[in-house]
């Protein structure tokens, strides 16, 4: 129960109690005398007051104001009288409510109810006119009706969005003609994201008591209180007094301030006061909305804008906490044996423990409005962005319309927020609008890898009402036709996606429907959800993964209808026990007969059908997820083991976004248009079909063989020595080592002389090719993005073939044999564990694996070189 403020004193009315369910059953309307029985009863604290609701349920326990009534008070000080009662719901002269008129909805509003006459012990006297939906209201309550001098006894909870959320309950159908919803809608995880319950009442719920507070005359020694009814009898218009208590304070206990914002920190001379000092802090008069522990003093980070670690166990404990709070003046705030008056944070004034260490500080609330524009520095055109404001004692600032607490959940937040590892970020167009508070605010923007990130240090003052964020891009390629673009992003509305890759600056992102069991993500999006920003600049294409936990993940893009099913063969993917009813290669063939591109998702996992498909030519280009520091992932390994059998594989990036954790473009593919013209899925389609692509997180990476780019073939008669060059720009220092890697093994490298990295490294080689080859160029970094798919801020191209006459790329034993048992693999599961629904199913699909097999087998033994 909630500690009761001491500022007030409950009434006795065990003399003057004198109705009970049995008396009010034949008066008021029946579902409201039927919620009475549920209202609490005894000593209760409603809105941190006391009252003494009676004993017994079916006892007398109520004061029907149905004649004059003398009440008692003790004759001490007070300043408010406070009532928690509540009336009828109205009928008509003939006792019956108008069918159309829902119970809930308050009539007559401003109604005469009662008189309440408190008398002093000077004879002076204060008089109050309890009227429905004013100081009064009616007990059974529908939405939009609340009452507009009293408070309700129950109060709207704090909920944590982190849950636990509880079991999703059944709602009520409205019944035609009700205002509003008059029931209370099914939730659970939804409810919680608001952060605080939202009492939806209806007539099944229990009664409301209505609290009103009657203001007395200073100095008042209040020593009765007179009930008078003036709803000379009409039918719906009884009153119900359920206890009266006393209160001596300065203000309307039941009035609170807004929202606002404290420190509890350690003193100067004091121990941490972190959250194992906290003792639960708690108010009487107002609501502890939230407590978080407060930052830790923050080392900048070499390379801006891509998050910081979370914490962990090293790390030097929180600094205090930072509590969301609601206090009456009266209020009294505490820290387990230290008590606080709110008075004095209301003030603004900084509360010292007596004795102690700790001390309290109000925050300055962000109150500032500030117009933001991000403009480019040569152009100075406003561009979207990803922004942080950081007020100088820790607190995340977000900009209007965005939250201060990112929910990083799977499919939970899904509008314009991110979370980078501890640091939080908004995504924002070129223009946007944020309060801010008095003092020093740290801001952070965003656009890309192309443009160097703003952090700057502003003060802001009361007349502070614009700021400018310029941006300066540093590396551009599109005006050679390079375009970004993130292959694989979940959840987002394709309205949504454009402006998180605008702010990302990424110019195609393809929007994947999915199934996830019995859950269906984007698939209403497929049909119109193509999108282009007004420059036609940036699109967004929306696509399906289709999805077999065992044989692999596809991204089918481009394709001008949905490919079905979107998952086969049981969970996660499919529904709990589905039937294997598809192929990967089903689905691929599909695809290309609907136009459109086949990627193998966040290659190579799951890994076994995925292979035979790439060895029938049914997978264009395999996908990246992430890149490790020293490019030595599964991708990369089994991307080179591809490579080495002789495979022209392009490679191309998508984030597999699925929460406000992972960035889009966090990890993009820079694919190379060579013909001139609006962007469209198609020129980028053939472009990545052409392997004219490069991965990055970061570095922006060129190679060059003997002039040609990425996806080339260079055909030679014989040996000869080509230039590699390669050149690696970055608009931060996150360049560690540039590297040339020939046939899997790396032939040359650079290192940055800086530790931290370099903005750019160059790398220019003469190397020999004997015999058939294929070269990249990659970068590796000692820096991160810290998504939830952390990756390294490296940097990897598609190859460069070279062919020599008579000299073929022969592929090593070990490699063709790794292949041929995962291949093998995915036939056997086919063909004696996945749930197939019929034998001349499970038969088809052997023979699409046999088939697949065989072809990798007489391509292997062609292009092997006879014995010398």
């Amino acid at each position: 129960m909630r500690s009761a403020s001491p500022l007030a004193r409950t009434v006795d009315l065990a003399s003057a109690r004198g109705a009970g369910i049995a008396d009010l059953g034949a008066r008021f309307l029946p579902v409201a005398a039927a919620g009475l029985g549920r209202l609490p009863i005894g000593r209760q604290v409603f809105q941190g007051l006391p009252f003494d609701l009676g004993e017994g349920a079916g006892g007398r326990r109520w004061i029907l104001v149905d004649r004059p009534l003398e009440i008692a008070l003790d004759g001490q000080p007070a300043s408010h009288v406070v009532v928690a009662h509540l009336c009828d719901t109205w009928r008509g002269t003939a006792g019956v409510r108008p069918a159309g008129i829902a119970v809930g909805h308050v009539i007559p509003v401003g109604e005469p109810l009662a008189l309440y006459t408190i008398t002093n012990e000077d004879g002076r006297s204060t008089s109050r006119v309890i009227r429905r939906r004013f100081e009064i209201n009616d007990g059974i309550l529908g939405w939009g009706s609340g009452a507009f001098r009293a408070i309700a006894h129950r109060e709207n909870d704090v909920l944590d969005w982190r849950g636990p959320h509880a079991l999703q309950g059944t709602g009520r159908y409205a019944a035609p003609g009700e205002s509003g919803t008059l029931t209370i809608m099914p939730g659970a995880y939804g409810t919680s994201q608001t952060g605080m319950t939202d009492f939806v009442p209806s007539e099944t719920d229990d009664a409301l008591l209505w609290l009103h507070a009657i203001e007395l005359e200073p100095g008042a020694r209040p020593v009765s209180m007179r009930l008078e009814s003036l709803s000379a009898g009409r039918p719906g218009s009884d009153t119900l007094v359920a206890a009266v208590s006393l209160f001596g304070g300065t203000d309307n206990p039941l009035t609170r301030g807004p929202r606002m914002q404290v420190r509890l920190a350690s003193g100067p001379a004091g121990a941490s006061a972190g959250p194992a000092t906290l003792d639960g802090p708690s108010v009487d008069l107002g609501t502890i909305i939230r407590v978080r522990p407060g930052r830790a003093a923050r080392v900048d980070e070499v390379i801006v804008g891509w998050g910081s670690p979370r914490s962990g166990p090293d790390d030097p404990p929180p600094d205090g906490a930072v509590i969301d709070l609601a206090v009456a003046p009266d209020a009294i705030v505490t820290f387990g044996a230290w008590r606080v008056p709110a008075r004095e944070l209301l003030a603004g004034a900084v509360a010292r423990e007596p004795g102690g260490s700790r001390l309290v500080v109000a925050l300055p609330p962000p109150v500032v409005p500030v117009e933001v524009a991000i403009v480019d520095l040569a152009s100075g055109e406003r561009i979207p962005g990803r922004v942080r404001f950081r007020a100088a004692d820790g607190r995340y600032l977000p900009p209007t319309g965005h939250r201060d607490e990112i929910n990083p959940g799977f499919f939970e937040d899904t509008g314009g927020d991110l979370i980078l590892g501890s640091t939080e970020y908004a995504y924002v167009p070129g223009q946007f609008a944020i309060g801010l508070p008095v003092g020093s605010v740290e801001i952070e923007a965003v656009a890309g890898f192309d443009r160097r990130p703003y952090r700057a240090t502003v003060d802001v003052d009361p007349a502070t009402r614009r700021l400018e964020l310029p941006l300066e891009r540093t590396v551009d390629l599109h005006d050679r036709r390079w375009v970004t673009s993130d292959t694989h992003v979940h959840f987002l509305a394709p309205s949504t996606a454009l402006l998180q890759a605008a702010a990302e600056d990424v110019d195609v992102v393809h929007v994947l429907a999915a199934q996830w069991g019995d859950l269906f993500t984007n698939v209403t999006d497929l049909e119109w959800g193509g999108l282009a920003d007004p420059s036609g600049r940036r699109i967004v294409v929306v696509g399906t993964e289709n999805r077999q936990n065992m044989l692999g993940h596809l991204a089918l893009l481009g394709a001008r209808r949905m490919t079905t099913p979107l998952a086969s063969g049981g969970p996660p993917e499919g529904r709990m026990a589905g039937a294997l009813d598809v192929l990967l290669a089903d689905w691929a063939d599909r695809c290309h007969a609907a136009g459109g591109l086949v990627v193998g998702a966040h290659f190579p996992l799951p890994y076994a059908e995925i292979a035979a498909d790439i060895a029938t030519g049914r997978i264009d280009a395999i996908e990246t997820q992430a890149l490790s520091p020293g490019l030595d992932d599964p991708a990369v390994f089994e991307w080179y083991r591809f490579l080495n059998l002789g495979y022209r594989l392009p490679i191309v990036a998508g984030t597999d976004k699925m929460s406000s954790e992972v960035p889009i473009g966090a990890v993009r593919a820079y694919v190379h248009l060579l013909a001139e013209g609006e962007l469209s899925f198609a020129a980028w389609a053939d472009a990545v079909r052409a392997g004219r692509t490069f991965v990055t997180s970061g570095p922006i990476i060129e190679l060059r063989v003997d002039g040609h780019e990425p996806g080339d073939v260079i055909r030679l008669d014989a040996p000869i020595r080509l230039a590699v060059d390669v050149r690696v720009r970055a608009a931060q220092p996150l360049i560690g080592t540039v590297e040339i890697v020939v046939n899997g093994r790396v032939v040359a490298s650079g290192e940055a002389a800086a530790e931290a990295g370099a903005t750019e490294l160059t790398l220019n080689e003469r190397i020999t090719f004997e015999a058939g080859s294929w070269v990249v160029a990659r970068s590796r970094s000692r820096h991160v993005i810290q998504s939830a798919f952390t990756t390294s801020m490296a940097a990897h191209t598609s190859p460069v073939y070279v062919e020599v006459r008579d000299r073929p790329l022969e592929p090593a034993t070990e490699d063709v044999a790794a292949v041929e048992q995962v291949m093998l693999g995915a036939r056997t599961w086919v063909a004696e564990l996945a749930a197939v629904a019929a034998p001349t199913e499970r038969e088809r699909m052997v023979g699409v694996l046999d088939a697949s097999l065989n072809a990798f087998r007489r391509r292997m033994t062609a292009v092997r070189r006879p014995p010398a």
